[in-house]
């Protein structure tokens, strides 16, 4: 069966049968893939001299995006099996605002992206990038930092996303370092595995306003060396919406939000928080002075667990 590709989309839109198909996204699709398995007759393997198409489509997700345009809605599709490494500094820099990076596939089959260096990173120095459907896998000992977000990098969006360590020596100190400037980001249905004791922080940076965090699993497995906060802001954290996620950081006096400023602001719901600590962890915690927390769990050591509700801890051990 033959495939059409029309990359400029349809502007007065288009009917099937007169049945109207609605165009989601007013810019060009792109397509990535280095997999050479099931190519269908006349398909072509990956290749960044090809032209981006689905049938001939190009090998890298750095010159998918350089091929975007600002603003216009581009949208990156990355096809199932593709493995890619990311093995500088700026490996891969999301630089161009507003595009979509879309990865097709479940489970293992995803699109995924290795770190292979300490140094490597992938940069977001554009607004309103999203990141969908990938995993991020560090294969290198103390990866400094996965995505390294510039002050132009408002909008960042992950969703269905997984962040692993490889293994309790291959692994990242922190995931996402956010700079000045550096705000509106979301982590919606993603996992994050951290297997080492030097992992740090998910999340780490300066001030930062609007955080979204919903329906996440973040769980460092691992001790680690000194405690530090999972997600953590070097000043105020302001707007914060965290809810129906689960925090597990596996060391006594557990720190899992570590928002140092005195003047936070929004709420932390219906979330569970685990570390083998609970009478620490309930009381320190939580470092959210301004900012409220409702309905939430801690759970330790001996099944004990205590209630964080409304900025007051209800020990039930």
């Amino acid at each position: 069966m033959a495939t059409s590709n029309y990359p400029a989309g349809f502007a007065n839109g288009v009917s099937i049968r007169g049945v109207p198909l609605v165009q989601t996204h007013p810019g060009k699709v792109f397509w990535v893939s280095n997999s050479t398995t099931g190519l269908l007759a006349g398909q072509k393997g990956g290749s960044d001299g090809n032209k981006g198409t689905f049938d001939a489509p190009f090998s890298t997700l750095d010159y998918a995006i350089g091929q975007c345009v600002a603003g216009r809605g581009d949208i990156i599709f990355i096809k199932p099996g593709h493995a890619e490494n990311v093995s500088a500094a700026a490996g891969i820099a999301a630089d161009v605002a507003g595009v979509a990076i879309v990865g097709l596939g479940t489970g293992s089959a995803r699109p995924t992206f290795s770190w292979t260096a300490a140094a490597a990173t992938i940069t977001v120095t554009a607004a309103n990038v999203s990141f969908q459907n990938l995993i991020f896998v560090n294969n290198f000992a103390d990866v400094v930092t996965m995505f390294s977000v510039s002050g132009a990098g408002d909008g960042l969006t992950f969703q269905n996303c997984h962040f692993t360590d490889t293994s309790t020596i291959l692994n990242a100190i922190d995931f996402v370092t956010l700079a000045t400037g550096a705000d509106d980001l979301s982590f919606l249905s993603c996992t994050v595995v951290g297997k080492s004791a030097s992992n740090d922080s998910f999340i780490t940076g300066v001030a930062h306003d609007r955080l979204r965090i919903e329906g996440c699993q973040i769980q460092f497995d691992v001790a680690q060396t000194a405690v530090v906060g999972v997600i953590e802001t070097s000043g105020n954290a302001t707007n914060v919406w965290i809810k129906d996620s689960f925090f597990r950081s596996n060391v006594d006096g557990a720190l899992f939000l570590d928002f140092n400023g005195a003047a936070n602001s929004g709420a932390v719901s219906n979330c569970y928080f685990s570390s083998i600590d609970t009478a620490g962890a309930v009381t320190a915690g939580f470092d959210f002075t301004g900012g409220h927390i409702f309905e939430c769990y801690v759970a330790g050591e001996a099944d004990s667990f205590g209630l964080v509700a409304g900025g007051a801890v209800y020990d039930n051990a």
